[in-house]
């Protein structure tokens, strides 16, 4: 496991994210998206402006730069290398509470990005399993405890590990963590995952009837990590829904031959800076 820093400016982030365009010429930090480059992300931001009515031409005027793990994005905003981090709003918040030289911009967007599981199409069947048990555990309000637990009252304490289960005879499956999104996706000091996703996982587990083998894996490599067989499944960022409650054709991972589940999770865009 990859040592996680949980110091400040140097808390660990999933995702990957968005943002709201700031004032012009901007340099903006996010986590190196799969399948698109910074201009694909200045482009994204577009998209979304205009799902979200805004007046349209939109122009993005600032710089995008992309970044391998949270810690080096954060590093780049606390010795100014940047003038803040886009990412989805529950992390952002994550941060900032736990560094009181870091400013949440909590711009209260629409939930455009949904949190799921991605595999390559030769496992469909897997996320069929898995989108019904996602179904179930949002249908008799699992999800919300697990939010409410893991996230909503977690304040200023450490995420918790949870031990996920081993059935005897089921399929294991292999996903990815980077420890790059909290509070979803962290990795704690002992080199333990923690966080949203692996309460969510032990439920999903027992549920869709598999089992789940944490791997850990840098942020800008997992798109190579699953194409190479390394790990059979990612945490992925969708594109999810605008503020009258279509759906947005605008991903923020992108990869041919792979398969998305539903999203367990939705969020919205944010932004974090330095404290002026």
């Amino acid at each position: 496991m990859k040592r996680p820093v949980f110091l400040v400016l140097a808390l660990m982030l999933a995702m990957s994210l968005v943002f709201s365009a700031p004032a012009e010429g901007t340099r903006i930090g996010t986590l190196t998206c799969i399948g698109m480059t910074e201009d694909d992300v200045k482009q994204w931001t577009s998209d979304i402006a205009a799902a979200e009515g805004k007046e349209m031409p939109y122009v993005n005027d600032n710089t995008i730069i992309f970044y391998d793990n949270l810690q080096a994005m954060l590093l780049a905003l606390n010795s100014g290398e940047i003038d803040r981090i886009s990412i989805g709003s529950l992390a952002a918040c994550y941060i900032a509470e736990r560094n009181e030289d870091l400013v949440f911009a909590n711009r209260q967007h629409n939930a455009v990005l949904g949190y799921s599981i991605a595999m390559l199409e030769k496992n469909s069947a897997w996320i069929e399993r898995i989108d019904t048990a996602i179904a179930d555990m949002q249908g008799d309000g699992t999800i919300d405890a697990l939010r409410a637990r893991y996230i909503d009252e977690l304040g200023a304490a450490d995420p918790e590990a949870v031990e996920l289960p081993v059935m005897e005879g089921a399929d294991t499956i292999r996903i990815a963590v980077t420890g790059d999104l909290p509070p979803m996706d962290v990795i704690l000091a002992d080199g333990t995952p923690a966080g949203f996703n692996t309460a969510f996982l032990a439920e999903l587990s027992e549920r869709a009837g598999v089992n789940f083998e944490l791997v850990s894996v840098e942020s800008s490599a997992r798109a190579a990590a699953l194409s190479s067989g390394t790990v059979d499944a990612l945490f992925w960022t969708r594109g999810v829904y605008d503020q009258d409650g279509n759906a947005l054709p605008y991903p923020l991972d992108r990869m041919e031959g792979t398969v998305v589940s539903a999203p367990y999770l939705l969020d919205s865009r944010d932004a974090v800076s330095r404290e002026e």
